[in-house]
Order: structure tokens, then C-alpha cells, then sequence
């Protein structure tokens, strides 16, 4: 128990290191990796950091792999904004004593765009490119005690164009502590996200040719070294009894707006789920309009059949001047 306060003590520290600063908004790079996929966390607005659970939770806490009993699965696919659909597939199970391990991948699938040039700015060439964003993810998790769950991924995020390509290592670190204060159904959660190096395109698109007095030279235009959008989360839950489920979440952004995360679940017969959250960002009335997400609302469903577990999930979130985000999961588990 003493190694384990050390370490939520150490992960606490950590998230003053990376507290927010909304000054930075704007300057980070592949923020793929805040594009949130989960279904049932992502109803409640991630509200539950702490009892979530299972592959289909690394997203928001990496701890959610502890709880893995046996192989499972889950595959959604959601449309994103300005016609962006956004595609996430994992997989994990238990490996006994070692703990439990969980492999995940998230693409972006941005469909074909025009490629204009100086001599063709409208793309009348018909040529077309579509970039490639992609993060793969390895999370290990383990239970400390009945009480304490602790997990970390490891995660490649990459990115390409024609010609130019980037990509980083980053890392999560999340921990869950249920029973928190020995109240029974109150639990608290840590997690630290998107601890990386800095992204940083290369490629031979970035040479550009110069005519200065009537010389006629190529030189590479270097680009910049941007940080991931790192963050540390703090979340409070509680559960009334098995039905009913109550969450709160805490996001300091290092490079964006703080968020404040509201949501519940209520189950029915372990087979029916129903859910709602809401994201309060902390801004002031002017940059209000930078705003871009706030209900979410969602409904799952589970079912045995032949002693596999079916899930199926449906997620809406409204949006300000894009159409809503919709995502649709359906998972296993043996």
C-alpha cells in the first residue's frame, strides 16, 4: 500500500507539470490523439474514468485493461466533422499472473482531395491524394489490489501527406481506485496522456525551388518540432447500487481550454444502458465561439449468445457548425 500512494502520488505531481495553459491553443500537432473513440465513455462525455472498463476504455484510462477476465474485442466506426469518419478496432485479454494486455488502432479516413497546384488551383488535373493518420496502441494493465487498478500504453502516432510524413512515441498512465475513502461505490481515477516527443515533418515535399537574380536553386523548408496535446485527467464516480452511475472528470489541457465533464448510466437488467453527458469547457463569454462540443447521448445493448457476449453501442454528440458526430460499436467478449 505504501508503493501505491508513492505512485498516485507521483502521478499527481506529474499533472502539475502539465497543467493548462490556453495560451498555447492552436499550437500543438497531431492532435489525432484527442479525437475521442469509446462508445459508452464517450455518452457519458468521459465522465467515467473510473469504473469504465475493457478494451474499448483505454482511450480514456489505460487501467481500464485491469479488469480483463477474458479475450475481448470491439470495433466502431464514427463520423467526425467536415465529412472525417473515424475508425477504431482492439483487441485484449488476460495473461494471468503477468497481467493483462490490450492492442488498439485508430485511423482517419478523410476521403479523396483535390491536389492543386500554382498552374491549377481548382484540381482540374483530376489528381487527388488522401492523408494518412493513424495511432497504434499496446497498453499493459494490472490490478495492485482488490482496490487499485494501474495500466500504461505505449502509442505511435503517425502521419503522412505526398512526400512528407511525421510521427512520435507517446504515453498514457492511468491508475483507478474503487472504494474510495472505504465508501463503498465512490472511486477516484489519475490518468496522464499524450507524455511524448515532438512531431516533426519530413519529406521531400518540403524542398522548394528559388529564382534570385536569375539563379535558379532548391532549398528545404524545415519544419517546426510541435509538442502532442498532452493532459491530466482527474475523475470522481459513484455508483447507487448496480443500475444507476454517476461520473465527473476534471481535464487540464496543457495547450487548450480546462474541461469539466458531466455524465450518468442507468442499466437495466445488465442488458440495456442508457446515457448522457455533457462537456463544460472553461472559457470566458469571448471565446465561447470556440466551443465545439457539448451533449452527448447514447444507448448500449448486451447479449449472451451461446456463451459469447454481444455489445452493440450508439453515440450522438452535438456539435456547433458541423453536423452531429455519430458512432456506432459492436463488441465481444468470450
Amino acid at each position: 500500500m505504501k508503493i501505491t500512494r508513492i505512485f498516485i502520488l507521483t502521478i499527481l505531481l506529474l499533472g502539475l507539470v502539465f497543467a493548462g495553459d490556453e495560451s498555447r491553443l492552436g499550437t500543438t500537432a497531431g492532435t489525432q490523439v484527442i479525437v475521442p473513440v469509446g462508445a459508452r465513455d464517450l455518452a457519458m462525455a468521459g465522465a467515467d474514468l473510473v469504473y469504465t472498463r475493457g478494451v474499448d476504455a483505454v482511450f480514456w484510462n489505460p487501467a481500464s485493461v485491469s479488469s480483463l477476465n477474458t479475450a475481448s474485442g470491439t470495433f466502431s466506426t464514427m463520423s467526425y466533422i467536415a465529412d472525417i469518419n473515424v475508425n477504431y478496432f482492439a483487441v485484449g485479454g488476460a495473461l494471468g499472473g503477468f497481467g493483462n494486455i490490450g492492442f488498439t488502432a485508430k485511423t482517419f479516413d478523410f476521403g479523396d482531395i483535390p491536389i492543386t497546384t500554382v498552374q491549377d488551383i481548382d484540381g482540374a488535373a483530376g489528381a487527388t491524394f488522401s492523408p494518412t493518420y493513424m495511432t497504434m496502441a499496446l497498453t499493459y494493465g494490472r490490478a495492485f489490489t482488490d482496490r487499485i487498478n494501474f495500466g500504461v500504453t505505449g502509442k505511435l502516432v503517425y502521419e503522412s501527406i505526398p512526400r512528407a510524413e511525421a510521427s512520435a512515441v507517446a504515453f498514457d498512465i492511468g491508475v483507478q481506485y474503487t472504494n474510495f475513502a472505504n465508501i463503498e461505490g465512490l472511486g477516484l481515477a489519475l490518468v496522464l496522456k499524450n507524455i511524448g516527443n515532438d512531431m516533426h515533418y519530413e519529406g521531400s515535399g518540403l524542398i522548394a525551388e528559388a529564382t534570385v537574380d536569375g539563379l535558379t536553386d532548391f532549398y528545404y523548408k524545415e519544419a517546426s518540432y510541435d509538442q502532442l496535446p498532452s493532459s491530466y485527467s482527474m475523475g470522481l464516480s459513484y455508483k447507487i447500487g448496480e443500475p444507476i452511475f454517476l461520473g465527473a472528470s476534471f481535464v487540464s489541457n496543457n495547450t487548450s481550454y480546462d474541461e469539466l465533464n458531466l455524465g450518468g448510466e442507468y442499466a437495466f437488467n445488465d442488458m440495456i444502458f442508457l446515457r448522457a453527458g455533457y462537456t463544460y469547457a472553461m472559457v470566458d463569454e469571448i471565446d465561447a465561439e470556440d466551443v465545439l462540443f457539448g451533449a452527448t447521448f447514447g444507448f448500449g445493448l448486451k447479449y449472451n449468445l451461446m456463451g459469447v457476449g454481444l455489445k452493440l453501442d450508439y453515440v450522438y454528440r452535438a456539435t456547433e457548425i458541423f453536423d452531429a458526430n455519430q458512432l456506432i460499436s459492436l463488441g465481444f467478449e468470450l
